[in-house]
């Protein structure tokens, strides 16, 4: 008889870890984000007065991401839904989320909408070179970017819209939004600044990825110039050998310091280009830089922000450009 009830309840809980793998955990937040982007400006306005998730596990590459089941629920049952609204998200989100959504119960915000619909910008950038993603006038094809909020000027958008529509929802708190979102959009001005001091001051305007590259809107702002491994997102872990031939004249050849890779890297590019002009007498660092792709779990724990990443950036170009 014990054995008995021993097996079925070990079956019932089988079946029960088996149905939390396949459909996931139910992830309940007032607003809920695709990405660590639209999370962390979402965390920032609501303060203590709405709850935020994000439906991304840290460490998880954003392009692979696939919703759950629970994942669907989560955001079906959220106030505020967030979304990139580009390449990782947009598919599955206009094709699983938005025929079911309650819109009188769940305001959905699409980043990208957001930035389109205030100031045009297009995402796009001429990709010039077959190897390496640079930002040479020799064009021969387009290369798409969807991590809008590595501009400042997009973050300070995004970071308004949010402020609008959490007023909309809860107009009792309506201050306490419009109070939280000025002074995040301070910090960001900070940020700002604090980079074009930077770059006031460097003696150089390269910066040389060793990496993928979702930092066009990011190079764009502020007129830097640069070298890649590979275009936008590209899921490529290793180079052909004349891209990392390529990417070692560069440095070689502009007496570059320090090379990049982007968060959660393996350095498979970095580590044979930094071995390059070591062989060469010369030495090379490998720094971080911070794309808010996504973020690990270890930050994502710390509650590290967008402001501390840019922040960390900021030392980064400082050594880089000078």
């Amino acid at each position: 008889m014990k054995k008995g009830l021993l097996f079925s309840l070990g079956v019932t809980l089988f079946f029960s870890a088996l149905a939390l793998t396949s459909c996931g955990k139910n992830k309940n937040y007032d607003i809920i984000s695709t990405s660590f982007a639209g999370y962390d400006f979402a965390r920032a306005v609501a303060g203590d007065e709405m709850s935020s998730g994000m439906l991304l596990n840290p460490g998880e590459e954003l392009h692979e991401y696939s919703p759950s089941i629970g994942d669907r629920e989560s955001i079906l049952n959220s106030k505020v839904f967030i979304y990139i609204g580009g390449e990782s998200d947009k598919e599955w989100v206009e094709k699983q989320i938005l025929p079911k959504i309650d819109k009188e119960k769940t305001k959905v915000i699409s980043m990208m909408d957001v930035i389109l619909n205030n100031n045009g910008s297009s995402y796009y950038e001429e990709e010039p070179l077959p190897d390496i993603a640079s930002s040479s006038e020799d064009e021969e094809e387009s290369e798409y970017d969807e991590h809008i909020w590595n501009s400042i000027s997009n973050a300070k958008l995004i970071v308004n819209y949010i402020d609008l529509v959490l007023e909309e929802i809860d107009s009792s708190k309506k201050e306490t939004y419009k109070t939280n979102s000025k002074n995040y959009i301070e910090k960001l001005d900070e940020v700002d600044n604090n980079i074009k001091g930077v770059l006031n001051e460097a003696s150089k305007n390269l910066l040389v990825f060793a990496d993928r590259f979702p930092l066009l809107y990011f190079v764009r702002e502020y007129n830097l110039d640069y070298v890649a491994a590979f275009k936008g997102c590209d899921t490529s872990k290793d180079a052909a050998p004349t891209t990392i031939e390529a990417l070692t004249n560069k440095v070689l050849d502009n007496d570059i310091k320090v090379i990049f890779v982007i968060e959660l890297s393996e350095a498979n590019v970095a580590n044979p280009i930094k071995k390059n002009v070591n062989n060469q007498g010369k030495e090379l660092e490998i720094r971080t830089f911070y794309t808010m792709h996504n973020v690990s779990e270890d930050d994502f724990k710390k509650g590290t922000t967008y402001i501390d990443f840019m922040n960390k950036n900021i030392e980064s170009l400082r050594i880089a450009l000078n």
